[in-house]
């Protein structure tokens, strides 16, 4: 089976009549990130991207408080900066923090392994030894057993 690159697929969505409002809207709340990314503040624009657009109230996702209670500071010229690129549609901006949401522009996190120092290896094995038969001694143990190949 030939594997096709997603635009293709994304493209005979967009032809087909029952995807066409759906397509319509994703362009546009494209067209819309791209426009936020230009009027917002550089250092506010790596953990925020647009979620969605409803009743004229766009809803902004960013990945923590502070970086929200930021952005609220300047609700009032980012909705008019919105409606001068020609986003009239949109009326109202809701803040949203989403935790551990990967954003438009943001760095991957890294799934490399935690370090556990020789020190925790000792009382994680002593602790696991105190520990009667239970699956958290068992997972101490495989846990434990893989560290300890890894440094051999």
């Amino acid at each position: 089976m030939t594997i096709h690159k997603i635009n293709v697929y994304l493209s005979s969505l967009k032809d087909a009549p029952e995807h066409q409002k759906m397509c319509a809207y994703i362009e546009r709340l494209t067209q819309m990130q791209q426009a936020f990314m230009e009027i917002i503040p550089p250092q506010l624009a790596q953990p925020c991207s647009l979620g969605r657009l409803s009743d004229g109230k766009l809803t902004i996702l960013v990945s923590n408080g502070a970086i929200a209670a930021k952005l609220k500071q300047t609700l009032p010229s980012l909705l008019l900066n919105f409606q001068k690129k020609g986003y009239v549609e949109i009326t109202a901006i809701q803040i949203t923090v989403q935790a551990n949401y990967y954003t438009y522009g943001g760095e991957k996190s890294s799934h490399k392994k935690p370090e556990i120092g020789q020190n925790g290896i000792k009382s994680l094995s002593k602790f696991a030894t105190n520990l009667p038969a239970s699956p958290l001694k068992n997972a101490i143990k495989t846990m434990l057993k893989s560290r300890t190949n890894s440094f051999k």
